[in-house]
Formats: C-alpha cells, sequence, structure tokens
C-alpha cells in the first residue's frame, strides 16, 4: 500500500515537472499568479505577487489530503535612504480535506512593518478531525488505539517589537475552543479518565522572544532562528484548565557549499498543571521526529532534535538525507535510552518557485514502529 501511495505521488511530481518544461518560455505571467516560475527566475524583482497552489499530500496522520494553498506577499521599501527593503511579509490561506475525513480551514500572517520595527503574527483556524489516541507516556502500546473525533476554533495573535536588529519581544494572546466529541466505545476517553476528555476552552497569555537572522523563511540557506516562549493559560481569561507551558525553539543553518545546506533543528516543549491531552506535547510529525504519527506518543513534555543535509541533483531536483532522536516524558526519570526515540530517512525536493525557494517534498521517514512516507508542500523546518 504504501509502495502504491509512493508511485502515486512519484507519478504527481513528474507531471508537473513536464508541465513545467513545457511552459518554461511563455505564460510567465500565470505563472507567477500559480507559483511555478522560471528556472531563471531566482531573484523575486516585484515588491508584491499572490501565489496560489493546489495541494495534495500524504502524511500518516492524514492520508492523502487535496485542497489549496494560497499566499499574498508584499515587501515595504525603508524610510531610510540604504534602499533595503523590509523581509517579506505575507498572508497566507489553506483548505484541505483528508482521506480520513479531516477538514481543515486555517488563514495565517506575517507582517513586517517599515524597517521590520514590528511584526505581527498570528492565525485563524477551525478543524473537524477524526483522530488517534493511544494513551498517555512514552511506552503506549499501538494495540491501545482508539479512534475520537472533535472540531476546534483557534486564534493567535503575536505582536512583536524590535529591540535589536533581528531581535523581537513581544506579548501573544491564544484562543482555543475544542467541542463535538464523539469516542470509541468503551475507551479511555468515553470512560472520561482523561483530563480535557470533552473539550474546553484553552485562553492564554504568552511572553515571546525571538532572534531571527535566517536568509529566507521558506527555504534557509544560512541564519539561525531562536524562539523562546511562555504560555499562561489561566481561568480568569476564561480557560477551562490551568496550565503552562515553556517553548524553546532552536534551528541554525550552514551552506557548505553552494545550495548544500547543513541544518539542526531543537525542540523543547516543558508544561506545568492540569494539561488537557489535545494540548499535551507530541513526538513525531512531518517537521521532526519523521517515521511517528504525530499523536502516537503523548506526555506533558516533550525534546528533540534532528540534522538534516539538502543538496541539489540536477534541473530542479534536489535529495535530502537526515536523522533525530527525541521524547515525550512526564519526569526525567522517564528519560532512558532503551525506549528513546530515534528517526532517520531520505527525501525527494522537487522546484517549485525558484524566488521564493520553494519546494514540493516526498520523504520516507523510519522510526521504532517502521516507516511512513510524507508528500506535503514546503520544508520541514
Amino acid at each position: 500500500m504504501l509502495k502504491r501511495k509512493l508511485f502515486f505521488g512519484s507519478i504527481f511530481c513528474l507531471f508537473l515537472a513536464q508541465y513545467l518544461a513545457a511552459q518554461e518560455h511563455d505564460l510567465r505571467h500565470k505563472r507567477r499568479i500559480l507559483g511555478f516560475r522560471s528556472l531563471n527566475d531566482t531573484v523575486d524583482d516585484q515588491k508584491r505577487g499572490i501565489f496560489v497552489l493546489p495541494l495534495l499530500y500524504y502524511t500518516p496522520d492524514t492520508r492523502w489530503a487535496a485542497g489549496a494553498a494560497g499566499v499574498y506577499y508584499f515587501k515595504l521599501s525603508s524610510k531610510d535612504s540604504s534602499g533595503h527593503d523590509t523581509r517579506v511579509s505575507n498572508v497566507q490561506f489553506l483548505t484541505d480535506y483528508t482521506q480520513n475525513k479531516q477538514l481543515d480551514v486555517w488563514g495565517q500572517w506575517n507582517i513586517f512593518t517599515r524597517d521590520e520595527n514590528f511584526l505581527f503574527k498570528g492565525e485563524l483556524r477551525y478543524r473537524n478531525f477524526p483522530d488517534r489516541f493511544y494513551g498517555i507516556g512514552n511506552r503506549t502500546l499501538k494495540s491501545h488505539e482508539e479512534k475520537y473525533e472533535y472540531s476546534l476554533i483557534s486564534f493567535k495573535s503575536l505582536f512583536l517589537k524590535k529591540v535589536y536588529p533581528s531581535v523581537f519581544l513581544g506579548v501573544d494572546y491564544h484562543f482555543e475552543k475544542e467541542y463535538n466529541f464523539t469516542y470509541t466505545p468503551g475507551g479511555q476517553l468515553e470512560k472520561g479518565t482523561i483530563t480535557g476528555h470533552e473539550g474546553g476552552i484553552q485562553s492564554a497569555i504568552g511572553l515571546v522572544g525571538i532572534y531571527d537572522s535566517r536568509d529566507n523563511v521558506i527555504n534557509t540557506y544560512k541564519g539561525s532562528l531562536l524562539e523562546v516562549s511562555s504560555y499562561f493559560y489561566t481561568k480568569p481569561l476564561g480557560s477551562t484548565f490551568n496550565f503552562t507551558y515553556l517553548n524553546l525553539l532552536h534551528q541554525k543553518f550552514w551552506q557548505v557549499r553552494k545550495k548544500h545546506i547543513i541544518a539542526v533543528q531543537t525542540k523543547i516543549r516543558y508544561g506545568f498543571g492540569d494539561v488537557p491531552f489535545l494540548d499535551l506535547s507530541a513526538a513525531g510529525n512531518d517537521d521532526i521526529l519523521r517515521g511517528y504519527p504525530k499523536n502516537r506518543y503523548k506526555d506533558i513534555h516533550f525534546a528533540g532534535t534532528q540534522v538534516e543535509y539538502r543538496f541539489p541533483v540536477f534541473w530542479r531536483f534536489g535529495l535530502v538525507t537526515f536523522a533525530g532522536a527525541g521524547e515525550v516524558f512526564s519526569k526525567t526519570s522517564d528519560l532512558g535510552f532503551d525506549h528513546i526515540k530515534y528517526s532517520y530517512g531520505a527525501g525527494l525536493r522537487f522546484l517549485v518557485n525558484p524566488a521564493e525557494r520553494l519546494n514540493i517534498r516526498l520523504d520516507y521517514g523510519h522510526g521504532k514502529d517502521g516507516g511512513y512516507f510524507y508528500f506535503v508542500v514546503a520544508e520541514s523546518f
């Protein structure tokens, strides 16, 4: 079954490659609207534009999914005489429907004001999401799988002020409502023993600090990202539960040769209080620990790291190799080499938009539970 899905994904990439080759010398404006650009178009000379892309992807959490994504992007010129523009701002949307009958409608914005004095980030989301629950902890069994379904409305709004070049500090507000739960009869969720089994409202104020020197946020060749944040979910703000999360994200990129990139990512998530199960930390996804479905292992804390090597092969195609390790846990004594989650694999890249460095990727990640394919748009980090 997985080999067949890999075959269909490969056919899609080949058809896309043939289309782009046939259109290389005409319909330039139309390609800009759709996001398919000439290989010679490596410098984005437009201050603003619209990018629309039909989506077809595969992950172990969704199986096959189809939909559409779009971006309106723009740059603001500096007020001084330097002639330098700010980094690209964008407003994105995505809607998709999956083979697992999951609906996701999502909008996000990332806006730099002139001279990057302020950064505004946020998102608005609706999901109707059948999913799977295996229990809490890093030693749960796959045979304990139970299905559930819920709806979610989420809103985030982050305001950041530049306090030094590439350094931003600010405040975030997060609101989320989880409702309309249905469960597998006789499972842990239906019994009511799991915190948050009936959903509720999560409302939090967050404090955020960011250092970001990446040359391109879509596909970085060089630079670093360090993001430290803390979120306080509390009943005085309307939250159903009282809990806190501290988060650290670090990414570092080196260009060892032209377009040969070594990338390292580390994530740490540490929680306190009465954390509902939907907000627990998870090991695995299409961005870190590929080879594990996102919700296969859940617990209050998570720590993980991965390294990736990216390089071109020919024309629009490139390859990636990656490896990583991580774990969910409730206390440090839960950590140990005997059950730590490892991941390794490789992937194929197809360059859609040279100016923005946007790739379609097909990855195979292998972990302790076996292997999974990921066919999605954009790099893992």
